[in-house]
C-alpha cells in the first residue's frame, strides 16, 4: 500500500495495485492517487488537441453547467429510448474518435483502461446494458470559470438506471479520472465519506438538477488538487464535487469502474 493520511482517508501510492483497489472498494480507504501514472509530457501531447477539439461540448441536458466532455454519457440518456439509442452509436466509436483527434500520440482512456486490467488479476472490460456496450469512458473538461466547477452530488448506476435490473450484484462503483491539465488556481476535488440512500438524497437536493446542499452534508470533505499526470479513484456514490477553477482547463480522462466481487472482472463505462 502507499502512503496514508488516516486523517482523511487518502492513500497516495506511484503505482496503481489490485491491494489497494481492495481497499477502495470496501470503504477502508476513501481516495486512491496515484502519482505520475502518465508523464507530463505526454499529458501535453494529449491535452492540446482535446481541449480544442470540436468535438468538445457541454452535457446535452445541462448545457448551463460550464462542463465539456468528448463522448455522450450515461447521465444524458435520462432514461429515453432515442437517447439510449444515440449513447449506443457515441460508445462505438468513442475509442477512434479520440484518437483521431490526438493523431499517432496513444489514448489516455486506453491508457486508464491498460492500467486497471494490469492491476486486477481477473482483468476488466467494458460494461454492458442489455448485451450492448457502454460508452467506455468521456474526455472531460472544466472551463476557467470562478462560478463554474461542480456542486456536490453522487453519481450510481442504480440513480441513473432506476428500473433496471441488471447490476444487482455489483457491489461498488468508482470514479476513475486521470488527469492531463490542471488550472492554475481551484478545481480541486472534495469527497465526503458519506454515501446516502435514494430516500436521503431526497431530504438533501438543492433544487438544482440533482446537486446536492452541502450545507445539508453531515461532515467536511477530504480536498485534493489534481497534478497532471495523476490518476484518482474513489467511490462515486460518495457524495463528491469540484471546486470553481481560475487559470486554466482541468482536462481528465474519466469512467466509472464497477466491482463485483474479488475474483470477477472489472468493468468501466461514462
Amino acid at each position: 500500500m502507499g502512503n496514508t493520511n488516516s486523517k482523511s482517508g487518502v492513500v497516495v501510492s506511484n503505482q496503481l495495485l489490485e491491494s489497494d483497489l481492495k481497499d477502495l472498494f470496501s470503504g477502508k480507504i476513501l481516495m486512491l492517487r496515484i502519482s505520475s501514472f502518465i508523464d507530463e509530457m505526454t499529458c501535453r501531447k494529449w491535452r492540446y488537441p482535446l481541449e480544442n477539439s470540436s468535438e468538445l461540448g457541454r452535457y446535452s441536458n445541462a448545457v448551463d453547467v460550464s462542463v465539456n466532455r468528448i463522448g455522450m454519457t450515461l447521465f444524458e440518456t435520462e432514461n429515453d429510448k432515442n437517447k439510449m439509442e444515440d449513447y449506443f452509436h457515441s460508445a462505438s466509436g468513442l475509442y477512434s474518435l479520440v484518437e483521431n483527434i490526438i493523431g499517432n500520440n496513444g489514448n489516455p482512456l486506453r491508457v486508464l483502461h491498460e492500467g486497471l486490467e494490469e492491476a486486477w488479476k481477473t482483468g476488466s472490460h467494458v460494461e454492458t446494458l442489455s448485451d450492448r456496450k457502454m460508452n467506455p469512458g468521456i474526455i472531460r473538461s472544466f472551463e476557467a470559470d470562478p462560478q463554474g466547477g461542480l456542486p456536490p452530488h453522487m453519481d450510481a448506476l442504480y440513480k441513473d438506471l432506476p428500473m433496471c435490473s441488471e447490476f444487482q450484484e455489483m457491489q461498488c462503483q468508482l470514479a476513475a479520472n486521470l488527469y492531463m491539465s490542471t488550472p492554475e488556481e481551484g478545481g480541486e476535488l472534495e469527497v465526503w465519506d458519506f454515501s446516502p440512500s435514494m430516500e436521503e438524497l431526497e431530504n438533501l437536493f438543492s433544487g438544482e438538477y440533482d446537486f446536492i446542499d452541502r450545507n445539508k452534508l453531515p461532515m467536511e470533505p477530504a480536498r485534493v488538487k489534481p497534478q497532471v499526470g495523476e490518476l484518482i479513484l474513489f467511490r462515486s456514490n460518495c457524495v463528491h464535487s469540484v471546486t470553481p477553477s481560475r487559470g486554466g482547463m482541468r482536462t481528465a480522462a474519466s469512467c466509472f469502474i464497477g466491482y463485483y466481487g474479488q475474483d470477477k472482472p472489472l468493468t468501466y463505462w461514462a
